[in-house]
């Protein structure tokens, strides 16, 4: 099993090792997203739209997308 796994992070191919979370996606595309989801700035959400917290789980392939809130 491949101890590496790759996540996009707003289009952005990013290499994550297995079991890492969102916020380890967010900070390995920039550390003030990161710093904005935890602020409520930003929020994350899938592929589908739906809103996924920063201590979610990512799969091989996941993309996630930053969405500035109100």
């Amino acid at each position: 099993m491949n101890e590496k796994i790759d996540v996009y992070v707003n289009d952005r191919k990013i290499d994550l090792y297995r079991g890492m979370k969102v916020k380890h996606a967010l900070i390995a595309y920039d550390q003030s997203l990161y710093k904005a989801a935890l602020d409520g700035e930003i929020r994350v959400e899938d592929a589908n739209g739906f809103t996924v917290g920063i201590e979610g789980s990512l799969a091989d392939g996941a993309k996630i997308f930053t969405i500035a809130t109100a």
